[in-house]
């Protein structure tokens, strides 16, 4: 609904969650004790304050999967293994 009624107006969403943040907002300020720590759109922000993503997969069998890891490193070549369990 804020999504569809937001073209010309302007409207403050105070939120915990980012990604309701990142999927909400043209700007996104980011408070800290009562003062603004940064502002930008969320690309901005993601590209100067963020870690990366993460993805996690669940499969079926236990065991090593280096076909998974060969499809990821295909599409996402900077991408690196954390863990497999």
């Amino acid at each position: 609904m804020l999504k569809q009624y937001k073209k010309d107006r302007i409207i403050i969403l105070t939120t915990h969650y980012m990604d309701e943040a990142d999927i909400l907002g043209d700007r996104i300020c980011i408070l800290a004790e009562g003062a603004v720590q940064c502002c930008g759109s969320s690309l901005f922000l993601k590209n100067r304050f963020g870690i990366g993503y993460q993805l996690v997969i669940a499969k079926l069998s236990s065991g090593l999967s280096p076909h998974i890891d060969a499809y990821l490193k295909k599409y996402l070549p900077e991408a690196s293994k954390l863990s497999e369990i």
